[in-house]
């Protein structure tokens, strides 16, 4: 009997480990394209950005979430209004970027762009670039980032599963703790959706795809690591935390 009530307070332990103890309201942005907007959930209230928005004004109705993301839409999209992309890229799409971002004063924002980018044949450096040049504005601004890994998708080439592959390695590893892995337990072998995960057209993940998303997004902490970072002027000690570029 001891030993079953010894394990019943050890497993509500670990479960404390994982609760929010954060409930001040903040401001988080997302910047994406389809997944992010909630393309392939059955309802938008499916998808994983509106499930975390509700989960957020679960802590405190006074959180403020602006979606920015837009269907079809790249990491050029996300780039500063002042950005000149290469001839033949998209430019910032004003409204749903990093400017738009700051000008929001948004504490966080959470970056959402699965694979976009390598079908339409822009190159991992190019990728990487973009990624950083948000992540480094942002870090300018004081406002913590979040970055989502690619996603799997159906019919990708070799070419484009192994671009995809090192972006995915490159994320993981360049952005650390404020990575999101969304791409582990989805894939098949051959790096296409997983089918239980699948809404059917090969791009987008079905209602049980986004809650998977959903529970990585709550198991970042993102309430907790905003409370360790915006604390009263008078009570910090720290500079606010940047994304150090890494040697890749």
């Amino acid at each position: 009997m001891k030993k079953y009530i010894y394990l019943l307070i050890l497993c509500f332990g670990i479960t404390r480990l994982n609760a929010q103890t954060c409930t001040n309201p903040y401001h988080i942005v997302i910047l994406g394209s389809s997944t992010a907007y909630g393309n392939g959930a059955s309802d938008i209230t499916k998808s994983w950005a509106y499930k975390y928005t509700d989960y957020l004004k679960s802590i405190n109705p006074g959180y403020v979430v602006d979606n920015l993301a837009v269907p079809g839409t790249t990491t050029y999209s996300a780039q500063p209004d002042n950005y000149v992309p290469p001839n033949g890229r998209p430019a910032p799409m004003i409204g749903h970027n990093i400017t738009t971002a700051i000008n929001l004063n948004a504490n966080a924002i959470i970056i959402n762009f699965p694979s976009n980018d390598v079908v339409q044949g822009f190159s991992l450096k190019e990728q990487k670039d973009n990624f950083k040049r948000i992540t480094n504005l942002a870090a300018k601004n004081n406002i913590l980032v979040w970055v989502a890994t690619p996603q799997p998708r159906d019919s990708l080439t070799e070419a484009q599963i192994t671009s995809q592959h090192r972006l995915y390695n490159w994320i993981m590893q360049y952005y650390g703790a404020k990575k999101i892995d969304f791409h582990k337990d989805l894939a098949s072998p051959a790096d296409s959706i997983l089918f239980k995960y699948s809404a059917g057209d090969g791009i987008h993940l079905n209602d049980a795809g986004h809650k998977v998303l959903y529970n990585r997004v709550v198991r970042e902490n993102i309430p907790d690591a905003l409370c360790n970072e915006f604390v009263p002027v008078a009570q910090k000690t720290k500079k606010p935390e940047k994304i150090i570029s890494a040697a890749y």
